[in-house]
Protein backbone atom coordinates (compact mmCIF):
# COMPACT_ATOMS: atom_id res chain seq x y z
CA UNK A 1 0.00 0.00 0.00
CA UNK A 2 1.39 3.33 -1.02
CA UNK A 3 -0.22 5.78 1.71
CA UNK A 4 0.45 9.73 0.70
CA UNK A 5 -0.44 12.51 3.04
CA UNK A 6 -0.19 16.44 1.96
CA UNK A 7 -2.00 19.40 1.81
CA UNK A 8 -5.63 19.48 0.39
CA UNK A 9 -4.54 21.58 -2.59
CA UNK A 10 -1.75 18.60 -3.35
CA UNK A 11 -4.06 15.62 -3.26
CA UNK A 12 -6.70 17.68 -5.77
CA UNK A 13 -3.92 18.25 -8.16
CA UNK A 14 -2.32 14.78 -7.89
CA UNK A 15 -6.28 13.31 -8.24
CA UNK A 16 -7.17 15.80 -11.26
CA UNK A 17 -4.04 14.68 -12.84
CA UNK A 18 -3.21 11.36 -12.28
CA UNK A 19 -4.44 7.91 -14.07
CA UNK A 20 -4.22 6.23 -11.00
CA UNK A 21 -7.57 5.48 -8.63
CA UNK A 22 -6.79 5.22 -5.04
CA UNK A 23 -8.25 2.74 -3.23
CA UNK A 24 -9.08 5.44 -0.34
CA UNK A 25 -8.97 9.23 -0.29
CA UNK A 26 -9.16 11.56 2.82
CA UNK A 27 -9.53 14.92 3.60
CA UNK A 28 -8.25 17.01 6.64
CA UNK A 29 -10.90 17.82 8.82
CA UNK A 30 -13.52 14.72 7.54
CA UNK A 31 -14.61 12.76 10.57
CA UNK A 32 -11.85 10.01 11.73
CA UNK A 33 -12.28 6.20 11.80
CA UNK A 34 -13.79 4.97 15.09
CA UNK A 35 -10.56 4.17 16.60
CA UNK A 36 -9.30 7.52 16.07
CA UNK A 37 -9.01 10.46 18.10
CA UNK A 38 -11.18 12.89 16.42
CA UNK A 39 -11.32 14.85 12.43
CA UNK A 40 -8.05 14.07 10.14
CA UNK A 41 -5.66 16.08 10.89
CA UNK A 42 -3.89 15.86 6.82
CA UNK A 43 -5.24 15.41 3.71
CA UNK A 44 -4.27 12.44 1.73
CA UNK A 45 -4.58 9.13 -0.07
CA UNK A 46 -4.00 5.16 -0.53
CA UNK A 47 -2.55 3.56 -3.54
CA UNK A 48 -2.58 -0.58 -3.41
CA UNK A 49 0.23 -1.34 -5.01
CA UNK A 50 -0.13 -5.02 -4.17
CA UNK A 51 -2.82 -7.76 -2.97
CA UNK A 52 0.07 -10.92 -2.46
CA UNK A 53 0.79 -12.16 0.99
CA UNK A 54 4.31 -12.17 1.89
CA UNK A 55 7.07 -9.48 1.61
CA UNK A 56 8.34 -11.20 -1.39
CA UNK A 57 5.24 -11.32 -3.54
CA UNK A 58 3.96 -7.91 -2.56
CA UNK A 59 7.11 -6.35 -3.55
CA UNK A 60 7.37 -7.82 -7.15
CA UNK A 61 3.65 -6.37 -7.43
CA UNK A 62 5.01 -2.96 -5.73
CA UNK A 63 7.79 -2.80 -8.19
CA UNK A 64 5.70 -3.80 -11.32
CA UNK A 65 3.37 -1.14 -10.31
CA UNK A 66 5.51 1.48 -9.51
CA UNK A 67 7.38 0.90 -13.05
CA UNK A 68 4.15 0.82 -14.88
CA UNK A 69 2.75 4.03 -13.42
CA UNK A 70 6.11 5.87 -12.88
CA UNK A 71 4.92 9.29 -14.22
CA UNK A 72 2.68 9.47 -11.59
CA UNK A 73 4.87 8.78 -8.30
CA UNK A 74 7.10 11.29 -10.20
CA UNK A 75 3.99 13.81 -9.67
CA UNK A 76 3.58 12.52 -6.11
CA UNK A 77 7.30 13.64 -5.75
CA UNK A 78 7.10 16.95 -7.68
CA UNK A 79 3.90 17.55 -5.58
CA UNK A 80 6.28 18.07 -2.58
CA UNK A 81 3.43 16.04 -0.35
CA UNK A 82 4.61 15.84 3.43
CA UNK A 83 4.89 12.15 3.43
CA UNK A 84 4.60 9.12 0.76
CA UNK A 85 5.29 6.14 2.60
CA UNK A 86 5.25 1.87 0.95
CA UNK A 87 3.63 -0.07 3.50
CA UNK A 88 4.26 -3.52 3.81
CA UNK A 89 1.50 -5.28 5.72
CA UNK A 90 2.73 -8.60 7.34
CA UNK A 91 2.38 -11.69 9.66
CA UNK A 92 4.58 -12.13 12.05
CA UNK A 93 6.36 -15.70 11.05
CA UNK A 94 7.92 -16.20 14.16
CA UNK A 95 8.11 -19.76 15.65
CA UNK A 96 9.99 -21.50 18.70
CA UNK A 97 12.22 -22.97 15.88
CA UNK A 98 12.89 -19.07 14.10
CA UNK A 99 12.04 -16.64 16.46
CA UNK A 100 13.27 -13.88 14.50
CA UNK A 101 12.56 -14.28 11.06
CA UNK A 102 13.97 -12.13 8.56
CA UNK A 103 11.94 -9.49 6.29
CA UNK A 104 14.06 -9.16 3.04
CA UNK A 105 12.90 -5.74 0.71
CA UNK A 106 14.77 -6.35 -2.71
CA UNK A 107 17.37 -3.59 -3.30
CA UNK A 108 15.09 -2.50 -6.47
CA UNK A 109 12.52 -1.97 -4.84
CA UNK A 110 14.85 0.42 -2.13
CA UNK A 111 16.23 1.95 -5.23
CA UNK A 112 12.75 2.65 -6.81
CA UNK A 113 11.15 4.44 -3.46
CA UNK A 114 14.62 6.00 -2.76
CA UNK A 115 14.38 7.73 -6.66
CA UNK A 116 10.72 8.39 -5.83
CA UNK A 117 11.25 10.01 -2.39
CA UNK A 118 8.93 6.74 -0.58
CA UNK A 119 9.67 5.36 2.79
CA UNK A 120 9.48 1.89 3.16
CA UNK A 121 7.38 0.06 6.30
CA UNK A 122 6.26 -2.88 7.93
CA UNK A 123 3.31 -3.25 9.48
CA UNK A 124 3.00 -6.23 11.47
CA UNK A 125 -0.74 -7.68 11.90
CA UNK A 126 -0.17 -10.75 14.35
CA UNK A 127 0.00 -14.51 13.44
CA UNK A 128 -1.59 -15.74 10.13
CA UNK A 129 -5.28 -16.13 10.64
CA UNK A 130 -4.35 -19.98 10.11
CA UNK A 131 -1.58 -20.62 12.34
CA UNK A 132 -2.09 -22.56 15.32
Amino acid sequence: MLRVSGSTVKVRRFLATSSIQPSRVFWKGDPGTPKSRGPIKISGFNIELSGADGIVEQAAQASQFIRRHKQDFLLIRSLGFSAATIDFGLYDLATEDRPWPCYRIPHPLVLLASELGCSIELSFYGMPPDAS
